[in-house]
């Protein structure tokens, strides 16, 4: 048991040590070594239970004869249009000067590298933005993460 604490310690070591080579985490992000350290830890992982290496009950070992059953999946489109009508709604009813000023507070917060984003996102819920509206702003500051 010693020997496995002192091996995921050794492990864990090197991987905030390469960490800190890359120059922090947000460096580490944006250089993809996360998701290449998941995607081959993922890959080591298949190949393991594919070997039967690794035991998967019911998968690669104990398997019975029964067909796997099917579930179908559920049909969402009646709350969906509960939903969009109730987001219609609310933007009807909501002070637009209010959501605009709001979100404009809040892109001001993003675009400022100490700006805490806590009270913005607060204030344009209270005015009745919506995620998307929010996320909007968000992601015109910041753009979308691609790996």
């Amino acid at each position: 048991m010693e020997a496995l604490t002192d091996q995921v310690e050794r492990e864990a070591r090197a991987l905030l040590e390469e960490i800190e080579r890359a120059g922090g985490a947000a460096r580490a992000i944006e250089q993809g070594l996360f998701q290449e350290a998941i995607a081959k830890s993922a890959y080591a992982e298949q190949r393991a239970i594919e070997a039967g290496d690794e035991v998967v009950v019911g998968v690669n070992q104990y398997e019975d004869d029964q067909d796997i059953p099917s579930i179908p999946a559920p049909d969402y489109s009646a709350l969906a249009a509960v939903q969009r009508r109730r987001v219609a709604e609310i933007r009807g009813k909501r002070e637009a000067g209010k959501v605009k000023d709001a979100l404009a507070q809040l892109k001001e917060a993003a675009s400022t590298p100490s700006g805490s984003l806590v009270e913005p996102i607060i204030d344009a819920v209270r005015a009745r933005a919506t995620v998307g509206e929010i996320s909007d702003v968000l992601r015109g500051v910041w753009g979308v993460y691609k790996p």
